[in-house]
């Protein structure tokens, strides 16, 4: 929730705030936001690193919570925060600049470890997949927070001046975030981790402590990790695409402006698909639910345009809602099926490295922001999409729909054909991992039905 707090708010607010409210050029915003992204992309995997080569007496991830998510509070703050600085506009920028840059290397240091600790909390399945749905809980609550009540709370704070209304929303935000991570922090243990470092000590089969170019090795060489980090990255960018867009096929394919608000705020039912995912995994494979998600999603994206033959906001709305449902499932079971790889790497390959595989999430949100953001673009631009015209071309129209109808039905489906490939059975790691834990009677169901026992 902590998370998704400011990362909504950057997302959605960030640019509006520095063009309209600070005044400063949307080119100068445009290209920091540029540059920023192919400097901080691949933070997460250093960040997986250090966490890997951790050892203090809270744990590995635990202590991340603290070290970066008290300046991401602060930072948080700072965003909202720009001195005039005598009037230096120069000053200013740079000062925009590197509050900006910052704050993204941060966000990736808090951030990080909230995944990488997901195997460190727990080795049974269920209980992965029943935190896993209640991380994505807490990320959709904040999520609707920031979308539903920033602009009234900038409205209410700042009254008819602006920049005070988002500085003070700036610093309340922030810290709201540093209460959340400390929360967090004092509330978890990583029970598992001294589990398997005891294991580790009696198997000398495991490798731990590797180098950056052997992580990276044995990453390349987990096979469903790969699988599931191109699908993470797929799955990211034709998200980012639909946010950005919705709110041009509401204005210029519906021509329903009255309807922006309503329509971003049913976020809030991705709920559902948190929620549903312990359930769908007990039935299914976790490929299989992600799949399940992604077709899901496709149908809910295509009904969506038939609102527009019929005339009808029943479809729109309808749509909208199946597809939001299908992500809140499908970003559940993606952290759950980390885990998993995790695991497989460890039980499979001998490899415990758990924060670099578990670096997924933030490298393919990033990635995935900068894919997003250009194929938006350049899909409007090939358009001919002009913000002057309240009535667009049709060619501009039919861009707008390929953004945000059928490109994202095209990634999604993709998605379902690159999982085909994922061989990972989490019941069997599973049995593999009981089998290997030394001195404790595991129990585990495999695929035949018959019960695996280790003494």
């Amino acid at each position: 929730m902590a998370g998704n707090l400011i990362w909504q708010i950057v997302g959605l607010y960030l640019l509006f705030y520095y063009t309209t409210v600070m005044g400063i050029s949307p080119a100068f915003v445009g290209t920091l936001f540029l540059v920023v992204r192919f400097i901080d992309a691949f933070d997460g995997v250093v960040y997986g690193f250090l966490i890997d080569h951790t050892h203090s007496k809270f744990g590995k991830s635990r202590p991340y919570f603290i070290w970066f998510g008290i300046p991401l509070g602060i930072l948080t703050m700072l965003l909202f925060f720009n001195p005039a600085f005598g009037g230096n506009k120069t000053v200013q920028l740079v000062w925009v600049a590197i509050i900006y840059t910052l704050f993204s290397l941060v966000y990736s240091g808090a951030n990080t470890p909230i995944t990488a600790i997901l195997p460190s909390l727990t080795s049974d399945p269920d209980e992965r997949t029943n935190l896993a749905s209640a991380r994505m809980v807490m990320t959709n609550i904040g999520t609707a927070v920031i979308g539903a009540i920033s602009l009234p709370m900038v409205a209410f704070l700042g009254g008819k001046n602006a920049e005070r209304g988002w500085s003070i929303w700036g610093i309340i935000i922030g810290i709201a975030i540093i209460i959340l991570f400390f929360g967090a922090f004092m509330n978890l243990r990583e029970t598992n981790t001294v589990a398997a470092d005891e294991a580790a000590d009696d198997d000398a089969n495991i490798k731990g402590h590797l180098s950056v170019k052997e992580s990276l090795k044995g990453a390349v060489k987990n096979k469903p990790w790969v699988i599931l980090s191109v699908s993470f990255i797929l799955l990211q960018t034709f998200w980012v695409i639909r946010m950005q867009t919705a709110v041009y096929y509401l204005t210029y394919v519906y021509r329903r402006t009255d309807m922006i608000g309503l329509f971003n705020g049913l976020v809030i039912v991705a709920v559902i698909g948190n929620l549903s995912v312990p359930f769908l995994s007990k039935l299914m494979k976790h490929r299989k639910v992600m799949e399940l998600a992604m077709v899901t999603f496709a149908i809910g994206e295509a009904i969506m345009p038939v609102g527009m033959l019929t005339k009808n906001l029943v479809f729109l709305f309808a749509g909208n809602i199946i597809a939001t449902i299908a992500m809140g499932a499908a970003f559940s079971i993606a952290f759950v099926m980390i885990a998993d790889t995790v695991e497989y790497a460890r039980t499979e390959m001998h490899i415990d490295e758990p924060g670099i595989l578990s670096s997924v999430p933030m490298v393919g949100a990033k990635l995935g922001m900068g894919f997003g953001g250009a194929l938006s673009g350049w899909i409007l631009s090939w358009g001919g999409f002009k913000a002057a015209l309240k009535v667009q071309a049709p060619k501009a129209v039919t861009a707008i729909s390929t953004s945000f109808i059928w490109l994202p039905i095209i990634l999604a489906l993709a998605i379902v054909v690159i999982l085909h490939f994922y061989n990972l059975d989490e019941d069997v790691v599973a049995a593999d991992k009981a089998a290997q834990t030394p001195g404790k009677l595991a129990a585990v169901t495999a695929d035949d039905d018959k019960t695996l026992k280790a003494d």
